[in-house]
């Protein structure tokens, strides 16, 4: 049976032959194997043995052929680093079959295909399957306040809204971090001073989240993340393909709407997961064709920059993309109210956190 990581615990009442954790995200995939395996210690399996090889089309039949001196039991634990193979399934419905008296715990990435396959749903039906997803950032306060509340730790409103800023992305540091927060705080409260004070940044985003937070229009969280990406090394090519490739595709769609197609048929048409609907349905109502153009126009200059082929700061000049791309122009003042000279407060915003990420005189 399927079972959400948060539910695993709950779950495991019973005797199960088999799991399967499979995910992207390795705190909770961490956090859901070390589970299953308290589990089957209090069922008296104390002897693991471990498969690191998953290149090996069976290697549980050669442990099947090995009894143990110690148990009638083991836990086998079959770990992938790659999508499992036909014929590695085909293993895993054999030993299922068998009807054995070892456990096994397999441990995969992100699963694909593999859900349509035999040895998948038979998996289903007799073991349990724990997917694991990155918790996005508007659930992430409330994960963090359930992690701290079972320290005995309570999170002011400015605690939780800094330690998401100082941990989106990286659960792990997450946990770690309300750990020595649990040493540290006084009577358990967090402040935001805290937090501030003890817990360093290790925030980690992928383009794909840039891109997102760019089209809802979040500049200061899309410039954070584009100072972490950054900071890590990273080729700025990839970032700047996918934001390409969004704004190519809002331009293009920007051009259906101004005809009259309504936006729900642009996404039905072009197949858009309702989670990406909100993202795209964001971006359309702030954009225009002619601002996915200019995106497009500057994004070029940006990857010829990348190549040598212009002499431009990349960096900078990215920083400036997506400010623009989230409907800020840090350079731009306001319509007059009371000064014509008084620039508006996003601009002043984004300017500031343009300077601060990324050194701009």
């Amino acid at each position: 049976m399927k079972v959400y990581p948060e539910k695993l615990e709950q779950a495991l009442n019973q005797h199960y032959p088999v799991f399967l954790v499979a995910g992207d995200e390795p705190w909770q995939k961490m956090e859901a194997a070390d589970q299953i395996r308290a589990h089957c210690k209090d069922q008296g399996i104390l002897e693991r043995q471990i498969i690191e090889d998953s290149t090996a089309s069976n290697p549980l039949a050669d442990q099947a052929g090995t009894m143990s001196l110690f148990a009638e039991s083991r836990l086998l634990e079959w770990r992938f680093d790659k999508s499992i193979k036909k014929a590695q399934g085909e293993a895993i419905q054999s030993f299922i079959s068998s009807q054995p008296s070892d456990v096994l715990l397999i441990i995969a990435p992100k699963l694909s295909n593999e859900k349509r396959t035999s040895w998948f749903k038979t998996l289903e039906q007799v073991g349990i399957v724990v997917e694991v997803w990155p918790i996005p950032a508007e659930r992430l306060g409330g994960w963090l306040r359930q992690r701290a509340t079972k320290l005995d730790l309570k999170l002011d409103n400015d605690a939780l809204q800094v330690l998401v800023e100082r941990c989106e992305g990286n659960l792990l540091a997450a946990h770690q971090d309300l750990q020595m927060l649990a040493l540290l705080a006084k009577d358990g409260v967090v402040t935001g001073d805290n937090i501030r004070e003890y817990v360093g940044e290790s925030a980690r985003y992928s383009m794909f989240e840039l891109a997102d937070a760019c089209l809802l229009g979040q500049a200061e969280r899309a410039l954070r993340m584009l100072a972490s990406i950054q900071a890590e090394g990273t080729y700025p090519l990839p970032v700047v393909n996918q934001l390409l490739r969004e704004c190519q595709q809002l331009a293009l769609w920007s051009e259906e709407v101004a005809a009259g197609t309504p936006i729900p048929e642009i996404f039905k048409a072009n197949r858009v997961w309702p989670k990406k609907q909100k993202v795209y349905q964001a971006a359309l109502s702030n954009g225009s064709v002619k601002k996915w153009y200019a995106m497009i126009q500057r994004l070029t200059m940006i990857d010829k920059g990348i190549k040598g082929q212009a002499d431009i700061d990349v960096w900078q000049e990215m920083a400036q993309v997506v400010c623009l791309i989230s409907g800020v122009n840090p350079f731009r003042a306001r319509k007059p109210q009371r000064s014509a000279e008084q620039p508006s407060q996003a601009a002043k915003d984004g300017l500031s956190n343009l300077k601060k990420a990324f050194g701009m005189s």
